[in-house]
């Protein structure tokens, strides 16, 4: 999750009925209507929240209209996490964890052209469902982009983080002679593969850090935007008075 107030963890006095009009209403008065009722409740807290990305906006929306079937992605979730930890561990069902997988995506893919009817009439675009899509499976593997979805609160899209066992086939039987050395082999082979993605891990984090930062610069210049062209609009209408009062002397 982005840094910043946390929608999740509103202080007393913050209803959540008004926090779901935010982030669940429409996303071209997010700025102004946060801002109002800041202003109206006193708290920088409010003030501190963070405008939702359009794909997030859009998760927020599916939780709003679709929370039966948000509900069922997230009890999918749930299930996967399980059994991803119990293979792990070594004592995995693969057979369970590919049907809950393939049931998680059918209800991704659901979800997804459900956010492509919303989105049609404000331009969303194909990179903006599939980040709308990657957030979805990543409720999978992080509780709080869980609950985030479920509340309708998301700020930022999210990435999956896969581990990269579903639909595999079983390993081969071994013969007894090259037992040893092929076990050595593999074990070898996690090995290298456990540092390449923690690798890869670093990287993304670093990267998904940079456009936190960069999301967030952008939603600034956004809302200096927004201030410049409200200031705009009262000179027009100044302008416009004094020449009215000037053509009537």
């Amino acid at each position: 999750m982005a840094a910043g107030s946390n929608p999740l963890k509103p202080p007393k006095g913050v209803p959540a009925k008004a926090l779901d009009g935010l982030y669940q209403g429409p996303l071209e008065e997010f700025t102004a209507a946060r801002n109002e009722l800041g202003k109206e409740l006193g708290s920088d807290w409010v003030k501190g929240l963070q405008k939702p990305s359009r794909a997030a906006w859009l998760v927020n929306q599916l939780s709003a209209r679709k929370a039966d079937e948000v509900a069922e992605l997230l009890d999918l979730g749930k299930d996967l996490r399980g059994a991803q930890e119990e293979m792990l561990a070594g004592s995995a069902d693969r057979e369970k964890l590919r049907d809950v997988a393939q049931r998680e995506q059918r209800t991704v893919s659901s979800l997804t052209r459900a956010a492509e009817a919303i989105g049609r009439e404000h331009g969303v675009g194909a990179q903006i469902l599939t980040r709308v899509g990657e957030t979805l499976q990543a409720a999978a593997g992080d509780p709080e982009v869980a609950e985030a979805i479920e509340r309708g609160r998301l700020t930022r899209e999210q990435r999956a983080a896969s581990i990269g066992m579903v639909g595999t086939a079983a390993p081969p039987k071994r013969s007894s002679r090259k037992g040893a050395k092929d076990k050595e082999a593999e074990r070898r082979t996690r090995q290298q593969q456990a540092k390449r993605r923690k690798a890869a891990e670093r990287k993304l984090a670093t990267a998904e850090k940079r456009l936190e930062r960069e999301q967030a610069a952008l939603e600034r210049a956004q809302d200096s935007v927004e201030a410049a062209e409200k200031k705009v609009h009262a000179a027009e209408l100044d302008a416009h008075a004094a020449r009215r009062e000037l053509e009537g002397l």
